[in-house]
């Protein structure tokens, strides 16, 4: 009985977790899209970009928790991309990828088709949890991507896939 009533707790502590996690509406490229992000996360700072992105090849948009455990970045690139090739684009970046495991979900965001890539990668001192949205906007590819470490997961993993499903396009 009191096994049962530890897992009831903690599944309770669990889904109040995640229910705790308020949103709010930011707009990472101006007048084109919205998407939520957890309340009181910032953009990261110039600083901290170059520490955690050290490619040249950086997201120049990142919304981050104070401590930069959790993160939203959002990337709208150059390279072309309209709806027919979508599909190619998401075998190719499994394939580029398949060292991670990565599984991919087709979904809807604001009625267009979008791929989300789910993966771990490894930094130095922990594991990273990975949902990447990938999408053609305007002819060219719209990379938005969540990551979390794996102490942060159980607060912010359903909070991250709200985020990518909460993008709306002007």
């Amino acid at each position: 009985m009191k096994i049962i009533q530890t897992l009831l707790l903690s599944i309770s502590l669990s889904f109040a977790a995640n229910a705790s996690i308020e949103m709010t509406s930011v707009e990472p490229i101006k007048e084109h899209i919205t998407i939520d992000v957890p309340k009181g996360f910032t953009l990261m700072s110039d600083n901290m970009l170059k520490r955690k992105y050290p490619s040249e090849n950086r997201p120049k948009i990142v919304y981050t928790n104070e401590s930069g455990t959790v993160n939203i970045a959002v990337n709208h690139t150059q390279m072309p991309l309209d709806d027919s090739k979508l599909d190619g684009l998401k075998d190719f970046m499994l394939e580029s990828m398949k060292n991670y495991q990565p599984q991919a979900k087709e979904v809807m965001v604001d009625n267009k088709k979008a791929y989300i890539l789910d993966f771990i990668s490894h930094a130095t001192d922990t594991d990273i949890h990975n949902l990447m949205l990938i999408t053609p906007y305007k002819g060219t590819v719209l990379f938005v991507t969540f990551n979390t470490t794996k102490e942060e997961e159980a607060t912010y993993l359903e909070a991250g896939k709200s985020s990518l499903m909460s993008i709306k396009f002007k």
